[in-house]
């Protein structure tokens, strides 16, 4: 009855943690999935800005400053703490440019090249592999 009970109790044990593990690679999918789209909408700007107008390109970076804000925020899983903070860190230097460049007034394209904003951006694409990593 004993050996019975402890095989029983084992089995739960070794379903239960491989339920934490099932959970955390779901976890870690997520997270990679949701970093890899944020990592393509800064793509996407960087391509596309030099063809924007100057009342477009401040509803784009009005609009990235919130889509940034909204990543940071995310609760990375356990194996993604680290290039979460690192995401985050440079996605803070990225908000601050873009605050400095709304807050100049009126844009042009010519003063957005002259800014560190594409040189950030691709500080954080080189970020992507790591990202994809996580979903494996």
């Amino acid at each position: 009855m004993k050996k019975s009970m402890a095989a029983l109790l084992m089995t739960i044990l070794l379903l239960l943690s491989g339920c934490s593990l099932l959970e955390e690679a779901t976890d870690s999918f997520d997270y990679a999935t949701e970093a890899t789209e944020y990592i393509n909408n800064l793509s996407e700007f960087a391509e596309e800005a030099s063809s924007l107008e100057a009342d477009q390109l401040v509803a784009r970076l009005e609009d990235l400053t919130g889509t940034i804000e909204n990543f940071t925020k995310i609760e990375p899983p356990t194996i993604a703490e680290n290039i979460h903070q690192e995401l985050a860190y440079k996605s803070e230097a990225l908000l601050e440019i873009i605050n400095n460049i709304i807050n100049q007034g009126e844009i042009t394209v010519e003063q957005l090249q002259e800014t560190e904003i594409y040189q950030t951006i691709e500080n954080i694409i080189s970020l992507k592999v790591q990202i994809e990593q996580l979903e494996l």
